[in-house]
């Protein structure tokens, strides 16, 4: 796959699809299906053009946090089949292309596409006024894919931030059509878990990405060299994301060598419980013994073929 920046290269006559792209979820999915279905019949490759940062961040100064990173969506979209991306650096003076401008010197001169799939609720340019309907206009060749639902719901990279911010990870799980993923280099922590004779591999929380409600997790562990996105199989897990700081990561009855410097990738499939403060130590180690035997009746349940 061929990924280029901003105006870099030429890659002409594919089939084109752009849009923000977070989390390559089931609904991205089914777009980018259409993408490929086309491409196929006309004999040619499908390109994506990722816009980053976030254009909310950028033009209402909104935090958006990320369900993936941007070397995550290449990667995934390298998976499906993609063949050429292009990252736009989103800016205020990028939004001010008028959406004719940004078709004639953009769409037209980089990509010269066979043909354009977008979004039901695709916008582009100055003031959002870029439609479908001015691409056909401007003789550009449009399919319009309409909203991808679960229960009802166009399926949205939002919807998802918001279940992740609830913990409600199997729900996101379901839209995503994987789990939701941090990876980061181990590092020492505070060592409280070990002296409570629950050693965890502390990894740094990525900063782009939205944070799960605090609490008690389960999840599948990889370690160097880790896949794009974590499913069924590696090292079964009991996370834990505190209020603020690192995820901290047991992996279930396991000997494992020195994990410190070393990259893993984290998994998260079920919610056990929120973040609770303890009085003493006794209290917090009895509450960690029964995560833990919840984590390993859960595992069995996937030894036995019986996962959710």
């Amino acid at each position: 796959m061929v990924t280029c920046f901003d105006r870099e290269t030429k890659s002409q006559g594919g089939v084109l699809t752009m849009g923000v792209f977070d989390g390559i979820h089931r609904g991205h999915r089914h777009l980018l299906s259409t993408c490929l279905t086309i491409a196929r019949r006309l004999d040619t490759f499908v390109e994506v053009w990722i816009f980053h940062p976030h254009p909310r961040s950028i033009l209402r100064g909104i935090e958006v946090p990320a369900l993936t990173t941007v070397e995550e969506r290449i990667a995934l979209l390298h998976e499906l089949g993609v063949s050429r991306v292009r990252v736009i650096t989103f800016t205020k003076q990028f939004s001010t292309l008028s959406a004719e401008e940004f078709v004639t010197e953009w769409i037209q001169t980089l990509a010269a596409p066979r043909a354009v799939v977008l979004g039901y609720d695709h916008r582009f340019g100055s003031e959002r006024r870029g439609s479908s309907d001015l691409l056909r206009q401007m003789g550009l060749i449009v399919e319009e894919v309409p909203p991808y639902k679960e229960g009802g719901e166009p399926i949205s990279s939002s919807r998802i931030r918001k279940l992740l911010a609830e913990g409600m990870v199997r729900a996101a799980r379901v839209l995503l059509g994987y789990p939701f993923t941090i990876t980061g280099i181990v590092r020492a922590g505070k060592g409280e878990a070990r002296r409570l004779g629950i050693p965890t591999a502390n990894i740094p929380y990525p900063m782009e990405k939205v944070r799960l409600a605090a609490g008690i997790y389960i999840g599948w562990v990889h370690i160097d060299p880790v896949p794009v996105m974590p499913r069924e199989g590696g090292l079964p897990g009991l996370l834990y994301i505190p209020p603020a700081g690192d995820a901290e990561v047991h992996i279930l009855d396991r000997t494992l060598p020195e994990l410190y410097g070393r990259k893993l990738s984290v998994g998260f499939w079920e919610y056990l419980r929120p973040h609770k403060a303890f009085a003493t130590p006794e209290e917090l180690h009895a509450a960690i013994s029964s995560d833990l035997e919840k984590a390993r009746e859960h595992f069995r349940g996937v030894q036995d073929n019986k996962w959710p």
